[in-house]
């Protein structure tokens, strides 16, 4: 995939330089790059393909957040295969040669609503920026987040917070289908937006069907 094949593409010149580093997990890194069309015309559920250079994979990574004022988006990056354990080594001052997007369908946001967003480990990254649109536009948001222990949770998530983890080293234990479930059960949920394992989507299906949207 080239510039042209990515509608929005703010890739040109000798490259993406990166402004900021910053491990959030052993194996979770973001990287906060210089891409400043990008930053100024992104919406919340967009990704961007990402290759680091010759040789590399182009990855789809979420935008997280972006910073207009400084011309830059922020990547959150699980270091799984070769493409990505290169990227999450970048430094400031770094370079990733091509970043094109934004792509993809923004998400569709509703107004004066309880919105849950539902988030599990790096899944987490692609709910904030959802949340934060949500909660800009006056929505309650509740926000559930998770991971198998405290340094898999990655944190940024606004409106109510409630964080799981399966084995209770940070906030209630169990999953965060377990905590929507109670959420619903609750009652007053008008939408969930979720994103992490297959295996969490499976559950937040079950537990919101068919009282409430899954998107």
């Amino acid at each position: 995939m080239n510039h042209g094949e990515c509608p929005g593409s703010a890739a040109t010149g000798p490259g993406h330089q990166v402004a900021r580093a910053t491990a959030l997990s052993p194996v979770v890194h973001r990287l906060d790059v210089v891409a400043a069309r990008i930053a100024e015309v992104r919406q919340a559920g967009q990704f961007v393909i990402v290759h680091q250079g010759p040789g590399a994979e182009r990855i789809p990574l979420t935008i997280a957040e972006a910073d207009a004022d400084a011309g830059t988006i922020g990547l959150v990056i699980q270091a799984v295969g070769r493409s990505t354990r290169d990227l999450v080594t970048l430094r400031v001052g770094d370079v990733i040669a091509d970043i094109a997007g934004p792509v993809g369908q923004p998400t569709e946001l509703v107004d004066g609503q309880h919105a849950v967003c539902v988030g599990g480990g790096v899944g987490t990254a692609v709910v904030l920026p959802i949340a934060r649109a949500l909660y800009e536009r006056g929505n309650r948001v509740t926000s559930v987040i998770g991971g198998r222990a405290a340094d898999s949770v990655l944190f940024g998530a606004v409106g109510d917070i409630i964080v799981c983890t399966d084995d209770g080293s940070a906030g209630r234990p169990g999953l965060v289908t377990d905590a929507l479930a109670t959420l619903i059960e609750r009652g007053g949920v008008d939408v969930v937006d979720a994103a992490g394992p297959v295996p969490m989507m499976r559950g937040t299906d079950t537990a919101t069907s068919p009282s409430t949207t899954t998107a």
